[in-house]
């Protein structure tokens, strides 16, 4: 992957995240897809508290 590619999936990463950030503080929920790609209502709460979680465990790993 170029870096302007790495780049542009980063800024895009960030801007979904604080999209999560905004609607877990007032109480949303988020659709996702199950593990067979069906939609699924989940909080945004939840989703922010898993992605946080996943990346404490990657800046641990490294």
């Amino acid at each position: 992957m170029s870096d302007e590619m790495k780049k542009a999936v980063e800024a895009l990463q960030e801007a979904v995240n604080e999209e999560m950030e905004r609607k877990a503080k007032l109480g949303y929920k988020a659709v996702i897809g199950d593990k067979y790609g069906r939609p699924k209502l989940v909080s945004a709460k939840y989703l922010v508290r898993k992605q946080r979680a996943s990346s404490c465990a990657s800046k641990a790993t490294d």
